[in-house]
């Protein structure tokens, strides 16, 4: 598991936040002021989304967001946008 660590200002107060990298999966925990609240890399759009956990406000949302997309890039969606979708793979 790979964790980043740093203090942001949100409105002139010191603010800290550690982000880890759930192993082996494409989630992440984000921990901010001893809360723990879970986002994922969406399996179609490639994008950062909510998933569990007290919802942060939008600025520290984008800031989070932003470093997971900076410093986990190897971090991809299963199905690309627009190729293909699950129908076209086989449960063996």
């Amino acid at each position: 598991m790979r964790h980043i660590a740093c203090t942001l200002n949100v409105d002139g107060v010191p603010t800290k936040i550690n982000i880890r990298k759930v192993a082996k999966e494409r989630r992440f925990l984000a921990i901010v002021d001893q809360t723990v609240t879970e986002y994922i890399i969406s399996d179609e759009t490639n994008e950062v989304e909510y998933y569990e956990g007290p919802k942060l406000d939008n600025y520290l949302f984008e800031k989070i967001a932003a470093l997971i997309k900076q410093y986990f890039p190897k971090v991809k969606a299963i199905v690309k946008v627009g190729e293909d979708n699950y129908e076209d793979y086989d449960d063996y």
